[in-house]
């Protein structure tokens, strides 16, 4: 049986803008729940979205339980067969590979310690655990995590915004492992929505149960992002609504052979952010533009023999910055999208689980939070449940 490598936990990466981690010497020790086996382990570490180059002094990898504690002995990551090497703004490394044999279910984790330069390249992600702390801990047993004040920041935005943000995870884009038992990944490609993990965490649960070590559900969806086109540079957070889906694609999925499906979750922020302080009015894209965008993703997954799971997009009348053209372009959207599903592998159909019938492009209040866009625990366990897993068999 042949072996390949797997990621079983990545990554996509933007500016981490107002949530950045500043210069200091600090470890990250970040720790996954594998969803298949493996032998070998090896890493990447991105400094794309930065603006100063980075010095790391120590990386290493071992088993654990779930708070991070070491369970066996650790392992010492390398670059170009360095313990300390330097990754430059905008580069990305790979480390060497190092035996671990791992099992699916099992806990391991990644500690790196950062020596010079501040992290601003990352993600808000919530699937993972990290723990930050100061000093060179990679090779200690245990690790306390020490709060910096950025996360009290951080805790009051959520508040003021009426939405989550997860304690950014900086430096780490994919953690791989070899495996042998032809075990492949489902890349779930979104915006905020699929960050918060409300629904992606149920739904990585319910794929581990059904097919226990045979698939890892990788989450590469950034908050803000849109298909069509990046950020807009004029918004005051640059770089946190990343790189647009179509200009990701590339490095976020095409660049993994592991991956098998592709879960597409984009469309509320091409369709929601123009005319806000988020993008301008000249921003505003057509229904047909989108589609043809959606079609374009496929047709260039397909060249890789990847397939595309479509989501269409949550009614949100009743967020701020909701208007009626942009409710009809959400419902004339979903509607191109339900009459051509033969051209992907599936389109799922989340609107019409989620919607108000008494406010028809609206989605219930229930199943959202405060600011009446990102589903809440309640909505996102109703999403996750309802995706056939048959599409993946």
């Amino acid at each position: 049986m042949k072996a390949n490598w797997v990621q079983v936990w990545g990554q996509a990466h933007s500016a981490l803008s107002f949530f950045y981690y500043p210069s200091c010497k600090k470890t990250y020790r970040l720790v996954i729940k594998s969803a298949v086996s493996g032998k070998k382990v090896k890493l990447e570490l991105s400094n794309e979205c930065a603006k100063n180059d980075i010095e790391i002094g120590s990386v290493t990898v071992a088993k654990c339980d779930k708070n991070g504690i070491f369970t066996s002995e650790f392992k010492k990551l390398t670059v170009n067969s360095k313990n300390s090497f330097s990754i430059a703004k905008g580069q990305i490394v790979k480390t060497d590979e190092v035996e671990l044999e791992i099992s699916a279910g099992e806990y391991f984790c990644v500690s790196a310690y950062v020596t010079k330069g501040a992290l601003r390249s990352g993600n808000l992600i919530d699937d993972a655990y990290l723990i930050t702390a100061r000093g060179d801990v990679t090779v200690e047993k245990s690790v306390k995590n020490q709060p910096r004040v950025r996360d009290y920041v951080r805790k009051f935005a959520s508040k003021a915004l009426r939405m989550y943000f997860h304690k950014p995870i900086p430096l780490f884009q994919a953690v791989k492992i070899l495996n042998e038992t032809e075990a492949s990944s489902i890349i779930v490609f979104g915006d905020s929505i699929s960050q918060q993990g409300y629904w992606t965490n149920m739904f990585a649960d319910r794929v581990r149960e059904e097919f226990f070590g045979k698939y890892s559900v990788v989450n590469k969806s950034i908050m803000g992002n849109r298909l069509l086109l990046d950020y807009h540079k004029m918004f005051i957070a640059k770089g946190l609504f990343g790189t647009g889906g179509l200009n990701r694609l590339e490095r976020d999925v095409l660049s993994y052979g592991d991956c098998e499906y592709v879960i597409l979750a984009l469309g509320t922020n091409d369709f929601l952010q123009y005319g806000t302080i988020s993008a301008p009015k000249s921003q505003k894209p057509t229904v047909e533009q989108f589609f043809e965008g959606v079609v374009e993703f496929n047709e260039r997954l397909k060249a890789y023999g990847k397939k595309l799971i479509v989501f269409n997009i949550l009614n949100f009348g009743e967020a701020f910055d909701s208007k009626p053209e942009k409710e009809e372009m959400v419902k004339s959207f979903n509607k191109m999208l339900s009459e051509n599903a033969h051209l992907f592998h599936a389109v799922y159909d989340q609107a019409s689980l989620c919607v108000n019938p008494e406010k028809p492009n609206c989605s219930k209040k229930e199943y959202l939070g405060k600011d009446y866009i990102h589903p809440n625990k309640t909505g996102g366990k109703i999403v996750a449940d309802n995706v056939n897993l048959a599409w993946f068999r």
